[in-house]
């Protein structure tokens, strides 16, 4: 196994400050303050880790779009976040009709920088799309006209053709590492991440009623989130909220009549709940099947992989903390990854197969030696599969060794400082930390604090306490059930390691 380089941490920026009052209650829009909860102790350690937003406001338009407003007092900038899940889409929608209307939205904000200072972002993120807007902020209220325009505009067929062609453009042919993923997250999950898996066919076959449904369905103040981070507070802006709600109309066509719901996790986390995982290991019964994909059919991203992934619930702030941390330390050592949606992670471990498809292996004296006995098992023979064996063998060991202190405090220090750092650099972006709050959050009351809690947990965290999660959830051979693997690669390469593995995973027998 070839072993990464540590890296020393290190630790950046501001203070996180209590709630403050809001601001006065009108008509036009429903204000309450985040109240539910409030933030840690300001402690020296948190207060280096964690975004200095005051009081966030929460506030239900006319139309029901849930506005969460950032007041920084002085800032000359203005950050705007609209946040599209796609979770309760019909099945029809999801995919490239989703992609295609969130990306139209993004591209007719991109139209408005030819007369406003302004950028725009658009990302994909695990159940939903987010399109960010970042301006001067002497020109909100010309901003919030101009997502009035938008969402007005009596003709959805220019910008939908618009996006589909920038999609096609932009989009690139799955890597080996997406084809695992999808096919994990499959099984594991029991949905497939919908923008991982999107083809040029699926783009250029997208029926037209399928996008303007899409468009409908996903842009419904209802089930969006609209998040400010402005120097004016929420009332001087009433008036161009008022205005943006009287013209950004729900979709009732698309979406049951309902009460807008004021919570934005209830929101983002609509529609069908993850499946619950096979109860299945890697190496006693029962074990879980190794799945073969067939590779990209050439260029980028079609070297042979194997994947190991598992599922595992994270019902508190502090397990998904634990669990960030410890992906973060295992991490300096092996390709290892970690997604969370809500309450439910996916872990996966990457193993390149160097050999496969490539001739003969380069010679290794180890398995010249294996090679010149006579092996039992025809599999044995095939020096892909031995060397696979051994990988898998250091990779089991280091699994098993006992965190180190110092390790930990690292792998904190530079998780934690990244996320402030990015920050930072995205010109101190206070609506992208409140994004990765409400993916760290389970209700509302919990996001003000999410970001200091992270921190604390992370900086809290003992050996013992990895060493015990790390056995439970990712120990090859002794860990809770909800294992799956995917080895990509053509059949003839990877013939010797799918009959090695057929008995569950191998490792390098005990030295006598």
């Amino acid at each position: 196994m070839t072993r990464r380089p540590r890296l020393r941490a290190c630790l950046l920026t501001a203070v996180l400050l209590s709630l403050g009052t809001g601001c006065k209650r009108k008509d036009t829009v429903k204000v309450e303050i985040f109240d539910e909860a409030a933030p840690p102790a300001l402690t020296e350690a948190l207060g280096a880790l964690a975004p200095p937003w005051p009081a966030p406001e929460r506030v239900v338009l006319a139309d029901g779009l849930l506005v969460h407003w950032l007041r920084e007092e002085g800032t000359p900038a203005v950050h705007l976040r609209l946040v599209f899940p796609t979770g309760d889409l019909k099945p029809a929608l999801q995919g490239a009709p989703a992609l295609i209307a969130a990306r139209s939205v993004a591209l007719e904000l991109e139209a408005l920088a030819a007369r406003l200072s302004i950028r725009v972002e658009f990302t994909p993120r695990a159940g939903r799309y987010e399109v960010a807007v970042h301006g001067v902020d002497a020109e909100l209220p010309a901003i919030l006209a101009g997502l009035g325009d938008i969402f007005s505009a009596p003709g959805l067929d220019g910008p939908l053709a618009r996006a589909r062609k920038q999609v096609a453009h932009d989009l690139r042919s799955p890597d080996a590492e997406s084809q695992a993923l999808g096919v994990l997250t499959a099984r594991l999950l029991g949905t497939a991440p919908a923008h991982e898996q999107i083809t040029a066919a699926a783009v250029q076959d997208a029926p037209e009623t399928a996008l303007r449904d899409a468009w409908e369905a996903l842009t419904d103040p209802r089930s969006a989130l609209f998040v400010v981070h402005a120097g004016d507070t929420l009332a001087a802006h009433e008036d161009g909220l008022a205005d943006l709600a009287g013209r950004w109309k729900q979709r009732v066509k698309l979406i049951a009549a309902r009460e807008a719901t004021e919570e934005a996790l209830v929101r983002l986390r609509q529609g069908p709940r993850p499946a619950a995982p096979p109860a299945q290991h890697l190496r006693r019964p029962p074990i879980a099947p190794l799945e073969r994909v067939d590779p990209p059919a050439s260029g980028r991203g079609s070297r042979s992989l194997l994947v190991l992934g598992r599922s595992l619930p994270l019902a508190t702030a502090r397990d998904r903390s634990l669990a960030r941390l410890v992906q973060r330390h295992l991490q300096a050592e092996l390709d290892i990854r970690l997604s969370i949606t809500g309450t439910v992670g996916l872990f996966t471990i990457h193993v390149p197969l160097g050999a496969a498809g490539r001739g003969k292996p380069a010679a290794d004296p180890l398995e010249e030696v294996e090679a010149a006995e006579q092996a039992a098992d025809p599999s044995e023979a095939d020096p892909l599969s031995r060397r696979l064996r051994r990988e898998l063998t250091v990779i089991r060991d280091y699994l098993r060794e006992r965190p180190l202190a110092q390790d930990l405090l690292g792998a904190a220090q530079l998780w934690l400082g990244a996320r402030m750092v990015a920050a930072s650099v995205g010109g101190e972006d206070w609506t992208a930390l409140w994004s990765e709050a409400l993916d760290l959050s389970v209700a509302d009351g919990e996001i003000v604090a999410a970001l200091a809690r992270d921190a604390e947990t992370m900086l809290a965290a003992t050996p013992d306490e990895a060493a015990a999660f790390i056995t439970r959830w990712l120990d090859l051979e002794k860990s809770e059930p909800g294992w799956a693997w995917v080895a990509v690669g053509n059949e003839a390469d990877l013939k010797g390691i799918i009959a090695a593995e057929s008995k569950g995973i191998q490792f390098e027998p005990p030295p006598e």
